[in-house]
């Protein structure tokens, strides 16, 4: 603060004595030529004074005003002091004052004009260094940006780590999938959506599996893909739209439940099959850039990899869980899904029947037919047990020909009339060989129901299988329940 008040000063004083040289010489140029048309001729100590008075001013000149101003200033004294030499009729005094005139205005020339030279150069210097800083802070500016760059996609990258080893740990496909969503909803951001839909093949259209909006939005009413997805889903690529109202591959009349103007999507690819689509949308135009669609479809590679897991272990659970000649459970799982059931309808206080099927002289099917048709009766039975059974019932392969149904919230009346009704689709329609075979394939079926006959799992179970083979013994084809 100092400092600039004193810089201030010092500018100040210096105008105030450049206009004071000049007043000056102008003074003293106005009495010279005063002094010089008078009509009595001054004196040699007047013109003495008046030279000595300009040649001071003028040599001053030069340290203080323009370059070319003081030029004018050095010729015009020139010019008056000889004709004050001329009107002292050449006085030596006079030719003294004229010679100094002429030398120390040549020295103060030639050390302004040498000053002059010095300032140009380093003004050029000054000029080149100011270049070479710009330069530099541009340069500067440029390495900036990129190590800003380079450290946002580090961190998209040691955060696509994160959710890679996230990714392998799950084995379920919803888990899956909402992660996804928000994670490419976090990684990619400038979205106001972001879906994930699933091909629903008994439906034929792409479903929404999982979704992630952005705060304050109202709730995403879509369920099916539009024509953003469907896109994707034909071409097998991925897709970026900048603005929807100026691509001529889509309809912008044709929104969805929200406006839409730029949206990123790549599609989700198992094997080589198409079975669904990850995408983004926002409002805004130009929101995605190529570097947002080659990072999503990173993403999409880890998700591939992930849901082609899940599906994987779906399908060995399943094979775990079920019997592979008949779809139908296998006897552990049935007992587990029995005991849940059991606990279920004791603390709704609600009845739950069980059934206990057997195959009638299955044996000699085999030894007649062969083990092919034994099983081909086999699958033929589960088929019609699944067609006969409620949707919440649950069938399994209990072990050999034997099989064993839960029906839940099923009294001892309703367990008995499915399973008559079971027992007469089996007579009229299983033959051990084809429907051109005379011979019917019978069951016997034992039930028994929760709380009447039984109170735990295991009982219903053993209450079942006994009144199986009390039909067995009264005759077969035919069912008891008491």
């Amino acid at each position: 603060m100092m400092a600039t008040r004193g810089l201030s000063t010092r500018a100040t004083t210096l105008i105030a004595v450049k206009w004071a040289t000049v007043i000056l010489w102008v003074v003293v140029s106005g009495l010279s030529l005063a002094a010089l048309l008078a009509p009595t001729p001054p004196d040699l100590v007047t013109l003495h004074g008046l030279t000595i008075a300009l040649i001071a001013l003028t040599v001053s000149s030069w340290l203080l005003v323009a370059f070319s101003l003081a030029m004018v200033f050095s010729a015009a004294a020139g010019l008056l002091s000889l004709w004050m030499l001329s009107a002292s009729h050449g006085a030596p005094l006079l030719w003294t004052d004229v010679l100094a005139l002429v030398v120390l205005n040549g020295l103060a020339g030639m050390r302004q004009h040498r000053l002059q030279r010095r300032m140009h150069r380093l003004k050029q210097q000054v000029n080149d260094v100011s270049e070479g800083v710009s330069l530099h802070a541009q340069e500067l500016r440029q390495a900036q940006q990129s190590h800003e760059a380079l450290t946002y996609k580090l961190a998209r990258y040691q955060r696509l780590h994160a959710v890679a080893e996230q990714l392998v740990r799950l084995v379920e496909l919803e888990t899956i999938a909402q992660l996804a969503v928000e994670q490419a909803f976090a990684l990619i951001g400038k979205s106001e959506a972001c879906l994930l839909l699933l091909a629903d093949k008994p439906r034929q259209a792409l479903a929404l599996r999982a979704s992630k909006r952005g705060e304050g939005l109202s709730p995403i009413q879509m369920k099916l893909g539009d024509q953003f997805d469907h896109y994707v889903v034909r071409t097998q690529r991925p897709l970026l739209v900048n603005d929807v109202r100026r691509d001529f591959r889509f309809t912008a009349s044709a929104a969805t439940d929200r406006p839409i103007s730029s949206v990123i999507a790549c599609p989700i690819t198992i094997g080589e099959t198409v079975e669904g689509v990850l995408r983004l949308d926002s409002v805004r135009p130009q929101a995605y850039t190529q570097d947002d669609l080659r990072f999503l479809d990173i993403l999409l590679d880890l998700l591939n990899t992930a849901l082609a897991n899940a599906r994987l272990f779906a399908q060995t659970q399943q094979l775990a869980i079920t019997d592979g000649l008949t779809d139908l459970y296998r006897r552990q799982p049935f007992l587990e899904q029995l005991a849940r059931e059991v606990a279920r309808a004791s603390r709704s206080r609600e009845s739950l029947a069980v059934m206990m099927l057997d195959i009638d002289h299955f044996k000699r099917y085999n030894d007649t037919y062969g083990h092919s048709a034994g099983d081909l009766i086999l699958k033929a039975v589960a088929s019609l047990m699944r067609k006969t059974i409620p949707p919440d019932g649950i069938c399994a392969r209990y072990g050999g020909e034997e099989f064993a149904i839960v029906l839940p919230k099923a009294s001892k009346a309703v367990g008995t009339e499915i399973a008559d009704r079971l027992r007469q689709s089996v007579e009229a329609h299983v033959r051990p060989m084809g429907n051109g075979q005379r011979d019917a394939v019978t069951v016997s079926v034992g039930v028994a129901t929760f709380p009447e006959d039984a109170q735990s799992d295991l009982e219903l179970i053993r209450r079942s299988d006994q009144r199986l083979y009390h039909a067995k013994r009264s005759g077969r084809n035919q069912v008891c329940s008491t």
